[in-house]
């Protein structure tokens, strides 16, 4: 009935069944049956046929105009159908660090906008740890991060560095260590901000190495007050209002300084650490994954705030 239907737009708007024919693909006389099928259906006449060709019926002009709205309809369902299938198809499920967030992932989200307006985006924001979870129950689909040490074994996650980082020591302005050359003992005496998710839920993922020790025992990590929260917010004001210490990669100086947070003097950086992007060996070949891969490549050589 409905391909009944678009054959009578097409007539109606020719007027004529040889024109209407030619375009649809038709021969006449198969169109001409279909139109006194169409009218033997709905039982009404359709048409006054003439030699110069066919005029519309009051019956006909009624259809004639419920007909095209039935198309419009039937047009638009099919591009809200493709505009859902899209959606699904590709969107994005990525997670990161705020520290990557704020330098290039933000802008990468932003080109994959314009260039799939239709399709879902999903961005989960936090620490390693937290972000593997997320990748092996796949919540995610990739996530930009440290690369994690003593990662416990899993044979589906392939990780491919981007840059090395380093971290350096932010504070408030006006911090008693402010103006002289500090050192793993003097950063002791402070407390510590720690911008993570609660260790005990992904305790399971990794493996306390000799690396991952002589680490915490150089910055006297077990021994200290910590201050620990999951936003970067939160992590900001409590520097603001205190005095302790918050390591945090180098590329975020210029962000923190509108929070009248500066760094430390130190006769080297903090801590270094590679990061790159986790995906899952099936993923390997996902041309999604892979194109933003090498988009964070391109990005990152053009971020001067990275090392």
């Amino acid at each position: 009935m409905f391909k009944l239907m678009l054959q009578f737009i097409q007539v109606a708007k020719a007027q004529n069944v040889t024109q209407a024919a030619s375009v649809l693909c038709l021969s006449q006389p198969t169109l001409s049956h279909n139109m006194h099928k169409l009218e033997d259906k709905l039982d009404t006449k359709l048409f006054n046929r003439t030699s110069k060709g066919i005029k519309l019926t009051q019956s006909g002009e009624l259809l004639y105009e419920q007909a095209k709205m039935m198309q419009h309809l039937y047009e638009n369902t099919l591009i809200k159908l493709e505009k859902n299938k899209l959606r699904h198809h590709t969107e994005l499920k990525i997670g990161c660090g705020d520290a990557w967030w704020n330098l290039f992932i933000r802008d990468s989200v932003r080109d994959f906008r314009n260039d799939f307006p239709h399709s879902n985006i999903a961005i989960d924001v936090g620490d390693h740890l937290h972000l593997m979870s997320l990748l092996l129950s796949g919540d995610i689909n990739i996530f930009v991060g440290h690369e994690i040490l003593g990662l416990a074994k899993y044979e589906d996650v392939l990780f491919h560095p981007l840059f090395i980082n380093v971290d350096e020591v932010f504070v408030r302005k006006g911090h008693p260590l402010l103006g002289q050359l500090c050192d793993n003992e003097d950063l002791a005496r402070f407390p510590t901000i720690a911008l993570r998710t609660p260790n005990q839920r992904f305790v399971h993922l990794q493996n306390q190495t000799p690396e991952l020790r002589s680490f915490d025992k150089l910055h006297y990590l077990q021994e200290k007050v910590t201050y620990q929260t999951n936003s970067l917010l939160t992590a900001l004001d409590l520097l603001q209002d205190s005095d302790a210490i918050f390591p945090y990669p180098s590329g975020m100086k210029s962000y923190f300084s509108t929070f009248d947070i500066v760094t430390l003097k130190m006769p080297e950086h903090f801590n270094r650490s590679s990061v790159g992007v986790y995906l899952h060996k099936d993923k390997k070949q996902d041309q999604q994954a892979m194109a933003l891969l090498a988009q964070f490549r391109e990005m990152i050589k053009n971020t001067p705030n990275i090392t």
